[in-house]
């Protein structure tokens, strides 16, 4: 084998690990949007507010600064697609506020769900 195919192989190897690998590690994977439009906020808000609130939220919590991250908390208790999504995070959101699962930024309190839900629009955003 010739130095110059050589290279060329190991090169197209390290490439078909590397960039699956950071791809999957930055963070895109697929979600529904809807999980990054705080709803009930943005009633009063407009979207530079959810973007300063996210980036506050996560200054606070900054274990929560991927897409992935943020996306698997705002997952684990909802089901559906469209309406059934919106209402499962309704009533995360409302239960958040029953149990104490509450933040405050910026002088707002919000619920563990919206402020996710912030740091989440803000995040995809950024890219």
């Amino acid at each position: 084998m010739k130095r110059r195919d050589f290279l060329l192989l190991t090169t197209a190897g390290i490439a078909t690990l590397v960039v699956p690998t950071a791809w999957y590690l930055r963070g895109s994977g697929k979600y529904e949007r809807l999980l990054a439009q705080p709803q009930s906020l943005s009633l009063i808000w407009d979207t530079g507010m959810t973007h300063e609130m996210g980036i506050k939220y996560q200054d606070q919590f900054p274990d929560e600064t991927n897409v992935r991250t943020l996306v698997r908390h705002l997952s684990a208790e909802t089901s559906g697609v469209d309406d059934a999504l919106a209402l499962s995070i309704a009533r995360n959101i409302k239960k958040d506020f029953v149990t104490g699962n509450t933040i405050m930024l910026d002088g707002w309190i919000l619920s563990k769900t919206e402020a996710r839900q912030c740091a989440l629009f803000s995040t995809i955003h950024l890219n």
